[in-house]
């Protein structure tokens, strides 16, 4: 029984210092990353890709802490990167692609990505045909392969009950990223 003690007091601190400060397991809860991550995927975050900082700390403790913004060991996110971020008014936790840099103007006008008053390169794929859990009802997406830069990856547009035009102009500030 000591044995199993010692193990679980060494264990334990490790475990949670690890998910901690350096890796956190995240479930993916929506269809917004598909086809690249689907619903219910699970994916190890490294919390220390861009910095540390108050919302690296574990259990959202740093949204309570009277810290500032500033980050330990910096670095930028780059456009195509996949960002994990707590949501700024619903305390959840996104998964998205960032799109937009800080000064970078980005809209959805007719079911095109235009960054900076540029469409984005796309080129039609196919048409997908999704049969949601627990339903009959098949959703149908087009499958999309944007370019942005020497980057590219695979995007769904169009799922019914999803709007995808958005023509109001996001202007990215200084210091954020549109994601």
């Amino acid at each position: 029984m000591r044995e199993w003690g010692a193990t679980l007091a060494i264990v334990a601190p490790a475990f949670l210092l690890f998910t901690g400060l350096l890796y956190e397991q995240r479930v993916i809860p929506s269809e917004s990353m598909v086809p690249t991550l689907e619903v219910g995927d699970r994916v190890a975050v490294a919390k220390f890709a861009f910095g540390y900082g108050r919302y690296s700390l574990p259990l959202s403790i740093g949204r309570y802490l009277p810290l500032g913004d500033g980050r330990f060991f910096p670095s930028t996110p780059e456009r195509g990167d996949v960002v994990v971020f707590e949501h700024t008014h619903s305390d959840r936790v996104m998964i998205k692609r960032v799109v937009g840099l800080p000064g970078d103007t980005v809209q959805m006008i007719n079911e095109e990505l235009v960054i900076n008053g540029q469409p984005v390169q796309a080129e039609f794929v196919r048409t997908v045909r999704y049969i949601p859990d627990r339903t009959d009802v098949i959703d149908t997406a087009h499958e999309w392969r944007e370019t942005i830069g020497e980057k590219s990856w695979l995007t769904h547009r169009g799922l019914r009950g999803h709007p995808v035009d958005d023509t109001v102009l996001f202007v990215v500030p200084e210091g954020h990223m549109f994601l």
